[in-house]
């Protein structure tokens, strides 16, 4: 169990650091999806809205899953479920951030030189 607390704690500082790179890498005017199920309900949120939204989220099920694995909630879960299940959801939740910051890379609008005439 241990083991999957220091994984799933990896998995949340990929997000951390996603969010750095995000932070840096995107300008001030992207936006960021939050994913509400397909592409065709996102929610477009500020970069600074959309960044912490994500972190909070990854942050909140790592705290709820971290609780749930060390509690007498799940004692009588088989020891696989109680070892796989963190690092599982948060290596859902890490790849779905960095798929939402590759979507705010691609929708900001590529600036077209100027041409010479």
């Amino acid at each position: 169990m241990i083991a999957s607390l220091v994984v799933g704690g990896l998995l949340l500082a990929g997000m951390i650091a996603a969010t750095w790179y995000a932070a840096v890498r995107l300008p001030g005017d992207a936006r960021v999806p939050l994913h509400a199920g397909t592409p065709d309900y996102s929610i477009w949120l500020s970069k600074r809205a959309g960044l912490s939204a994500w972190l909070a989220a990854g942050a909140v099920v790592f705290a709820a899953l971290a609780w749930l694995t060390v509690s007498h909630v799940a004692a009588n879960w088989a020891a696989s479920m109680r070892v796989t299940l963190l690092p599982a959801v948060m290596c859902v939740a890490l790849a779905a951030e960095v798929a939402a910051i590759i979507l705010a890379q691609r929708a900001v609008p590529v600036p077209v030189p100027a041409e010479n005439a």
